[in-house]
């Protein structure tokens, strides 16, 4: 999945393109190479319910023969999940709907490690990066970061 040929410019364009068929009126693409760097989203998309949220992260997620919005280029559900983890090793998305934070996160090394695809939750979501911001421009999502540097941790 990591070899699909996806560029940074193209899988962050993917990913925006997400925030706006969430309905995204502002979209900020926030960085840091310092530390453990990252790239973030962040919106003001309508966001996801927890099990909506754990549905979006799954691969393939979506039926191309569904009706979508006109404003979503999106079809196949692997847009998020691809894009980004052609990028990272770590996507985590965190989405605010209605009162409910929610987390969610692909991790390569605790996949290899487990020999599992296993979707984790993310509990301390609150103390990820720009997750205030998110707060504060409710709704959103912001999706990913990461701990390794070297796969540009948190494309997403």
């Amino acid at each position: 999945m990591r070899a699909v040929g996806y560029s940074f410019e193209a899988a962050l364009a993917d990913l925006i393109d997400n925030s706006i068929a969430a309905g995204a009126r502002t979209i900020n693409v926030r960085f840091s190479v310092a530390g453990d760097p990252y790239v973030a989203i962040v919106d003001d998309g309508h966001g996801m319910w927890p099990d909506e949220l754990t549905a979006a992260m799954r691969h393939g997620s979506r039926n191309p023969v569904l009706q979508r919005d006109s404003m979503d280029l999106g079809r196949f559900g692997l847009g998020l999940k691809t894009a980004s983890l052609s990028q990272c090793r770590t996507l985590s998305v965190v989405s605010w709907r209605d009162g409910a934070l929610s987390a969610r996160r692909w991790d390569l090394d605790y996949v290899a490690h487990r020999a599992d695809w296993m979707l984790l939750d993310v509990p301390d979501a609150a103390t990820l990066p720009h997750v205030n911001e998110l707060l504060q421009s409710l709704p959103g999502v912001v999706p990913c970061r990461g701990p390794d540097a070297r796969d540009l941790h948190g494309l997403g």
